[in-house]
């Protein structure tokens, strides 16, 4: 039997690693937010054929959380995923290397 990982994805994201300091304010037309002391602020409108909601939100992020940023009209998220750089893919991955050969 030999052991197994899913495909490393290479898709990339946009998005900033956070710490107590950082300061972030963003608006579209659907989305308000802000971050500031580790408190991550999101107003998001949605409108459909027959409705609209809005969703207000507030996070306590801790540092070293990653926000991912989509263009697409949400602006700024905290993924369900963990988020890494490159690099320290990279070192999971060779860290890995030769497990179950």
């Amino acid at each position: 039997m030999q052991v197994f990982i899913r495909k490393p994805s290479i898709d990339l994201f946009a998005g900033i690693r956070v710490s107590k300091d950082t300061v972030l304010e963003y608006e579209n037309e659907n989305v308000k937010q802000s971050l500031k002391d580790l408190v991550f602020h999101s107003v998001t409108r949605v409108k459909g054929e027959s409705f609209e909601s809005v969703y207000d939100t507030t996070i306590q992020l801790k540092e070293g959380d990653v926000l991912v940023f989509e263009e697409e009209g949400r602006g700024y998220i905290k993924p369900v995923e963990e988020f890494v750089t490159i690099a320290e893919a990279i070192d999971d991955l060779t860290n890995a290397k030769g497990v179950g050969e």
